[in-house]
């Protein structure tokens, strides 16, 4: 049984702990008796990005793994051997923890499940995914994201709200990561226990339009709607290297909206498909030092295969 589940960059500017959009970054988890022949299991990481270094390895879930914590929370049989694998370099902002986690949720329903191929069974073991990792990762966002894909708000329940027609297809992310991770912990300890009113009110402003303009297609609003002084500004304060990056995305005009994505230290940047890679160019070569990709929004959340 093999499972799979997307990325996803969390926030996207005011939307703290609400907003989330699935990346075509996948986390692969894999029971060890469905590997192939043609694949290979190492033993340890041998690179500090999180990345396999072939197409065909996999790596052992060690215990503490958050796809193992989920998977073992979830209910699934503590003898089963799990394997993964994936792109999404974890400590970054971009949904790893969140991602392995909805999969180990997601793997412990699906191989109870008696038809793996009724749709119904599917999204049933992708809401309990959801429920499972909000309650490990204490925030919702990423976990609706890499349960439902596609752009969602979460709360005690997760909704997806679809773009307009076929507007999310000509829609793609630059995400920037310097070489160094952050600590979701470290960086939540910086946020101020309470705001200001007029904060909290832009907050919740900025998070709302970015609904109506997904729903609608408004997307000449997102550079308003994704301003925000309730999180950015104190984990910036110590990333001059993100600051840099989010500062440069929103002096660009062919950028739609940036944002922290997460807790940091990534960056992320809504474009139209047709500028992304001219923008991912230059902030390559002008840039902080860091890896610069051009990602699409995940159509599909959390599946088997």
């Amino acid at each position: 049984m093999r499972v799979i589940a997307p990325a996803s960059t969390a926030n996207l500017g005011p939307g703290f702990d609400t907003l989330g959009l699935a990346l075509d970054l996948p986390f692969e988890l894999i029971a060890a008796d469905s590997l192939g022949d043609d694949a290979r299991v190492r033993t340890a990481e041998s690179r500090g990005d999180g990345t396999n270094r072939g197409a065909r390895d996999y790596l052992r879930v060690e215990e503490g793994h958050p796809a193992q914590v989920a998977y073992h929370f979830a209910g699934g049989d503590p003898e089963l051997e799990l394997l993964w694998r994936s792109p999404i370099p974890p400590g970054r902002g971009l949904g790893f923890s969140g991602a392995a986690r909805v999969a180990g949720a997601f793997l412990a329903q699906i191989l109870r499940a008696t038809d793996t191929s009724d749709p119904v069974i599917r999204w049933a073991a992708a809401d309990i995914a959801f429920s499972v990792a909000t309650q490990l990762e204490g925030h919702p966002d990423n976990a609706a994201a890499s349960a439902f894909g596609g752009f969602c708000v979460a709360g005690r329940e997760a909704v997806r709200v679809e773009f307009p027609g076929d507007l999310a297809d000509h829609l793609a992310v630059i995400a920037w990561s310097p070489q160094g991770g952050t600590s979701t912990r470290s960086a939540r300890a910086k946020l101020a226990e309470s705001v200001p009113l007029v904060v909290a009110s832009r907050s919740i402003a900025g998070s709302s339009l970015w609904v109506a303009a997904v729903a609608t297609g408004r997307l000449d609003l997102l550079r308003a709607a994704c301003v925000d002084q309730l999180h950015q500004p104190q984990r910036l304060a110590s990333r001059a290297d993100s600051a840099e990056v989010l500062d440069w995305a929103l002096s660009e005009r062919k950028v739609i909206a940036a944002w922290l994505s997460g807790s940091g230290p990534s960056v992320a940047a809504l474009a139209y498909v047709h500028d992304a890679e001219e923008l991912a160019t230059d902030l390559s070569q002008n840039g902080p030092e860091g890896v610069t990709r051009v990602l699409r929004i995940a159509s599909s959340g959390v599946d088997c295969a």
